[in-house]
């Protein structure tokens, strides 16, 4: 039987989660489900902006889909600066400012559309990675926030 060859590996840098973060929402502004699913480790947690409890990270992709990753959707999203913070070898934490702008499109009775808007200038957002035996960064825990002064309410029109 042959056995999978060991990833080598070297201890995780600033830069490789930097490109974690932009490529995960790259993957999610461009929709690629498979992709953004690979982002998280099976056993993410996640605080979502407006979730009262912690939810399962696969409960939390599984609704992010549903909402923002639609054909009749578009989504922006323009990513801060970002600190990180090495926590070992195979660990970091990061957290970062971005702005998230969603429209979704809607078609109701008689063929009129009603468009959903939902702009965020300041999320605020946390994020724990762990390297897998594979290689790739994962991230296990999520925390993704809003000021109360930066909400706004979506708009239906």
């Amino acid at each position: 039987m042959a056995s999978v060859p060991e990833v080598p590996t070297r201890p995780i840098a600033k830069m490789d989660v930097e490109i974690a973060i932009r490529n995960y929402w790259i993957v999610f502004m461009s929709k690629q489900v498979d992709q953004q699913q690979d982002c998280f480790a099976e056993n993410a947690f996640i605080f979502a902006a407006n979730s009262r409890r912690i939810e399962p990270g696969r409960l939390v992709q599984l609704r992010r889909q549903r909402e923002y990753m639609s054909a009749s959707a578009r989504v922006d999203v323009n990513v801060g600066h970002i600190e990180v913070e090495i926590l070992s070898d195979n660990s970091a934490v990061a957290a970062y400012t971005m702005q998230f702008t969603a429209e979704q499109k809607e078609v109701v009775a008689a063929g009129a559309t009603r468009i959903a808007d939902e702009r965020i200038p300041n999320a605020r957002v946390s994020q724990v990675f762990m390297r897998h035996a594979d290689g790739t960064l994962r991230v296990v825990h999520e925390h993704f926030s809003i000021p109360d002064e930066a909400r706004e309410s979506p708009s239906k029109s």
